[in-house]
């Protein structure tokens, strides 16, 4: 029993420092904005516009997938990036479903008094001090958090879905080839996400976790598929040498769902379970 309460106060002592250290980050980030309105609006553009957060991505995927000089680099790179987009899939579910159970609210909200319930008590939750953007879309979702209005996307920050998906293709394409790859990754990591820390939408903590739980199924996902599935990926390889043009029409429908983050393929699955329900009971 002893033991057990030390292991919690370690425990807890090292959750706190880790949270405290993040706070800092997030502090020394956010303080350099709410200055300038075109510093602000510029690095509010990856945050909001699709665009500009992804194709940079997509672009040094595509220069991976089509660039090699010899059939067997070429061969070499695909299997690693169709394991990358296989992992992307794996990523965003693990990511959805640690969001929506723990409890853990943008940076920007956590700065006016928010409560939640635990063991059926009313807890005050922690609270940063936040320097609002002069951006339009940082200065609208403020209003209407001072007007009592909050997304319930925005109660649910970590881990961080854009991080432990961008993460993932940006390590993906590295894997691939190191000098894309280093582009790649610092897009992500200096452009896509350290914009969303410094207008308050994550803390580095959440940024932290979600690029952890990518690089991990990553990897995981990559072993597997090396030694497990290795024929399958050399049957879809083959497919796309031999059907240049339809694969590139795929991979233009695939990267744009990857640079909205998956977000329209939920929609389009319960609608497709939703019909086949239908047209089997009306068979009935």
């Amino acid at each position: 029993m002893a033991k057990q309460i030390i292991y919690a106060l370690i425990l807890s002592g090292l959750t706190d420092a880790v949270i405290n250290v993040s706070d800092s980050i997030f502090h020394l980030a956010n303080s350099l904005v709410g200055r300038f309105w075109i510093v602000d609006n510029l690095i509010a553009l990856p945050v909001d516009n699709e665009f500009i957060k992804a194709a940079l991505l997509g672009s040094c995927f595509l220069a991976v997938w089509f660039g090699q000089k010899t059939e067997e680099e070429t061969r070499r790179v695909r299997k690693i990036l169709l394991a990358t987009l296989i992992a992307c899939v794996f990523v965003i579910a693990t990511t959805k479903v640690l969001s929506k159970t723990v409890f853990l609210p943008r940076p920007f909200i956590q700065s006016k008094l928010v409560y939640h319930l635990t063991d059926d008590q009313l807890v005050e939750n922690h609270r940063l001090n936040y320097r609002l953007p002069l951006d339009k879309s940082s200065q609208d979702s403020y209003r209407d958090l001072l007007n009592g209005e909050i997304a319930k996307n925005d109660l649910g920050s970590f881990p961080s879905d854009h991080a432990g998906f961008f993460v993932t293709v940006a390590a993906g394409i590295w894997l691939a080839s190191r000098g894309v790859g280093l582009i790649a990754l610092a897009w992500t990591f200096f452009v896509i996400l350290l914009g969303r820390v410094m207008t308050g939408m994550h803390s580095p903590l959440d940024i932290i976790a979600g690029a952890a739980i990518g690089i991990t199924i990553l990897a995981l996902v990559q072993f597997v598929t090396r030694k497990w599935f290795g024929g399958w990926l050399d049957r879809v390889v083959n497919w796309s040498l031999q059907h240049s043009a339809m694969t590139s029409a795929l991979l233009f429908a695939v990267l744009f769902e990857v640079s909205n983050t998956l977000v329209h393929l939920p929609p389009l699955a319960k609608f497709g379970i939703a019909t086949v329900k239908h047209l089997l009971g009306k068979g009935n």
